[in-house]
């Protein structure tokens, strides 16, 4: 029982969303119908060519850079164009994907002269020979300046503002970073053979994809290929269909070399991608055991409570005496063989931190909750990685599959994940990947926190212009500037590792901080560029943003303490991470055989921690004097709650909040400022403590609720009197988190968005206009754009100047939550979307002053049951 417990909201009033100005702003007036028409005769005269002659599909199709049926149909777009899936959808025409670009290659001078900032969106369709027809007819209306008919002004709006209208080809199959990570691949294989992924478009029609897998097997037996493996995934929502594909180094030599050749395997029509296999991997820190050996467990685990989470990773060592009684192996793809005892490092540590923390500062058995392990992953000498002859995703799909569907599921009460995985040279370019698509669809179809690192970057950085006697010379404080300006440089070729875009997970970056002391001094030339309380971003923790400039990482973590070697590297120096056994987390290890322990560093051991504060705030809150005091709360609001207080309890660190002022002193304006620290730190290192009670000098409040589309509720916040006429300092959180649905044929792939406003104007209670809020306060930290754009939705405020507010003893603060459809037509009006509050209310240190107290007593808590 805790003595500033979190207290709950009265359930939320039903109301209408406040509506504001549209998401859609006004296209850019065109050039005309003329210009557009000279632009695109050749290709239009073709079709009409071709449908005119007696075998029009043959003809088209004998072209194999050209538009045909049943070939993947591309149109750019200069700016979106609001509701063109729609329209197109009643045309039946099937529409993969809209995916806004970051930039328009070949921008013509058309283009040029009527947009000032272009917006290009990438519509991908399927044709058939029926709907060609109908769309040169629509053509021909539109050039012989007709309006356009009922249901077609998006058409209209798209042949306007129309860049681009062509097939999809190798360089879309084939992206620059794939293409990149399959040279260097084949510069590693030598003669060996090379293992591709050969992913198709993910059509509901399973007819059309068995014909294009059809094709793919007789072309890659053609080049002396083999398909080790194969994955049908054909959910409601969700549709992935790949290959596993071996290939000779030289047929893979001649797909990227023969790009327009219309016998190459990237001229496959079905084909969506091909990408270098995705190999999985969570490799431990290779630094020595510890020295001391083992420290006596601190309490033994329940091995009767419920199972609250899931580890997905390699094998950990279960009956380690760290962990004997709270992890139970569920080797459901048969790995445990494969996977030595001395070799199980890696999900042993995450184990370890989950159930115990830093074994050597904390040690605390995590309450009311075990975990099951589902490995996913194979246990070497070189660490964990995936096994070489299935389709990652089709392991992590099996493996929900099993934990929560069916009759009899493996963790039917688990609410939270810990997914500590990165894929191998899959970094994070603008573009959501599969794996990050299924662990969206099923945080929201089964209402869990999937809680995914970051990812670790362990290539060198280079600090320019500089010897290694001079930067040895810097003080701390201008190391790590110098070393935060080289990863701010850099952080284009340091982004997220997949699956950490996912939007409805939470993504874990890491500070460069440990919980204990370090073992021993820094030998000479190690650098350290740690300082208590300081939290600057690990060096190897890699950055955001997430997709659609959300942000990404979502919060930060203790990640254990990284130093650097600094060498000599031209006119340059090179800073490299050092593995030590001196610095990290103190976590359980097989070291080599003997059960002991070690010290671990990097995002994993960040997520690992954020796990186990998720598990310790879910028991805080159905605790004695809890929000939810004896209530059996579903998997879905126990994952909602943690994911929003994880969230709600961050904050920037000193770290962060140096860097942001050294951005301003720099010029640019604030918003960008804000959005290069969100990069590395998200919205801040979350506090476990103040996921689980109230501020010293303050009250956090919680709450659920559902809505639909265009709906609100109201949560009404019993303000403390005492705090009229009293003029001192105060701040507000209010944090808000959900699973929404997902739509990958839409450029707006999150469906909803929610959001949280003032609910009766932007009036103080002392009559004053407060901008937005209530109590005279501003946005701190990021700010309206930048936090609108995940499943988090989390506003700081703090008082703009000190007044002495007017507060009667009634009074409240409303807050209403609202609903929209963030995708332009996606979202059903008929969708729940289940959410959780969070609001912090909190003053100066002030004798004699309890707000938390009477917010409590206003409340008469406990109340018992879930809205």
């Amino acid at each position: 029982m805790t003595e500033r417990p979190i207290l709950r909201l009265p359930d939320g009033k039903r109301a209408r969303r406040l509506t504001g100005s549209s998401n859609f702003p006004p296209p850019p007036k065109p050039r005309g119908r003329r210009t557009q028409e000279q632009r695109f005769k050749r290709k239009i005269d073709r079709i009409a060519d071709a449908i005119s002659g007696p075998d029009a599909e043959i003809t088209l199709r004998q072209d194999p850079m050209g538009i045909a049926p049943e070939r993947a149909l591309v149109f750019v777009s200069a700016v979106p164009i609001q509701n063109f899936v729609r329209a197109a959808t009643g045309m039946g025409l099937e529409v993969f994907a809209e995916v806004e670009l970051d930039s328009l290659d070949g921008a013509d001078d058309f283009l040029a002269e009527i947009i000032s900032e272009l917006r290009p969106t990438l519509y991908a369709t399927m044709p058939t020979m029926n709907v060609l027809e109908d769309l040169l007819r629509l053509w021909k209306r539109y050039s012989a300046d007709e309006k356009a008919p009922t249901g077609s002004a998006p058409w209209w709006n798209l042949f306007d503002m129309l860049a681009d209208l062509r097939p999809w080809g190798p360089l879309d199959r084939l992206t620059e970073h794939s293409r990149r990570e399959l040279l260097a691949r084949l510069e590693a294989a030598g003669d060996d053979k090379l293992r591709l992924e050969f992913e198709f478009w993910p059509t509901n029609n399973s007819a059309k994809r068995t014909d294009w897998r059809r094709d793919a097997e007789n072309r890659i037996a053609g080049e002396g290929g083999t398909i080790i493996s194969s994955c049908t995934i054909d959910e409601l929502g969700f549709v992935y269909d790949a290959m596993l594909v071996e290939l000779p180094t030289e047929a893979v030599t001649r797909m990227l070399d023969g790009e327009t050749d219309p016998n190459s395997l990237a001229m496959l029509d079905g084909l969506q991608f091909i990408w270098p296999q995705s190999i999985a991997q969570s490799l431990p820190d290779d630094s020595d055991p510890l020295e001391s050996g083992v420290v006596d467990a601190s309490g033994s685990l329940d091995d009767d409570a419920p199972i609250r989470a899931i580890l997905l990773d390699g094998l950990p060592i279960a009956a380690h005496e760290q962990l004997d009684g709270g992890v139970v192996i569920e080797d459901i793809h048969d790995l445990e063989p494969l996977s030595q005892v001395e070799h199980r490092k890696h999900a042993t540590a995450m184990a370890s931190l989950i159930l115990r923390g830093d074994v050597t500062t904390d040690g605390e058995p995590v309450p009311d909750a075990r975990l099951v392990s589902i490995p996913l992953l194979i246990d070497t000498e070189r660490g964990a990685t995936s096994p070489d002859d299935r389709l990652f995703a089709d392991l992590v799909h099996i493996a929900f599959q099993r934990a929560f569907g069916g009759d009899e599921p493996l963790a039917p009460d688990a609410f939270v994940v810990n997914f500590s995985i990165g894929v191998v040279g899959q970094n994070f370019a603008g573009r959501i990947g599969s794996l990050a698509r299924l662990l969206d669809w099923w945080a929201e179809r089964a209402g869990i926190l999937i809680m995914v690192s970051a990812g670790n970057a362990s290539d060198p950085i280079y600090v320019a212009g500089t010897t290694t006697i001079d930067f040895e010379a810097l003080d701390t404080q201008a190391k790590i500037r110098a070393v935060e300006n080289c990863l701010g440089q850099n952080q284009h070729e340091r982004t997220l590792l997949a699956p950490a875009e996912a939007m409805n997970s939470l993504t874990v970056g890491a500070v460069n901080a440990d919980l204990s002391d370090p073992a021993f001094d820094p030998p000479a030339g190690e650098i350290v560029l740690c300082e208590i309380g300081h939290g600057m971003v690990a060096v190897a923790s890699r950055s955001g943003l997430g997709p659609f400039r959300s942000i990404k990482p979502d919060i930060v973590g203790v990640g254990g303490q990284h130093n650097l070697r600094c060498f000599p590297s031209g006119n340059d120096v090179q800073l490299r991470l050092v593995s030590t056994n001196r610095t990290g987390l103190n976590v359980a290890s097989s070291n080599d055989g003997i059960v002991g322990l070690k010290r671990e560093r990097g995002t994993s051991c960040a997520n690992a921690l954020a796990v186990r504060a998720a598990l310790k705030a879910a028991a805080a809150l159905t605790a004695d004097d809890g929000p939810y005091q004896g209530a059996e709360l579903e998997r879905q609001d126990l994952a909602l709650l943690t994911k929003c207080l994880l969230v709600h309890s961050a904050s920037w660190p000193d770290a962060a909040n140096e860097l942001f002022e050294q951005a301003q002193s720099n010029g640019g304006h604030h918003s960008t400022n804000k959005e290069s620290v969100a990069r590395f730190y998200g919205h801040g290192l979350f506090d476990v403590e103040r996921m689980c009670e109230a501020p010293s000098s303050g009250a956090t409040l919680v709450g659920l609720g559902t809505l639909r589309k265009d709906q609100a509720n109201i949560f009404e916040m019993p303000l403390p009197a005492s705090l009229s006429g009293v003029k001192l300092s105060r701040s507000m959180v209010v944090t808000l988190a959900w699973f929404s649905p997902t739509d990958p044929v839409r450029a707006r792939y999150r469906l909803a968005a929610l959001e949280a406003v003032a609910a009766d104007g932007d009036m103080t209670f002392d009559g004053t206009k407060d901008g937005g809020w209530h109590l005279r306060m501003k946005a701190d930290q990021l700010d309206a754009n930048q936090i609108k754009r995940g499943t988090v939705w989390s506003k700081r405020l703090t008082n703009e100047i000190k007044t002495t507010p007017d507060i009667a003893g009634d009074a409240i603060l409303p807050i209403r939550v609202q609903c929209r459809d963030s995708s332009g037509g996606g979202l059903s009006p008929d969708e729940d979307i289940r959410f959780a509050i969070a609001v912090s209310l909190e003053t100066e240190i002030v004798d004699g002053l309890d707000i938390h107290q009477e917010i409590r007593e206003r409340l008469q808590v406990p109340v018992v049951g879930v809205a």
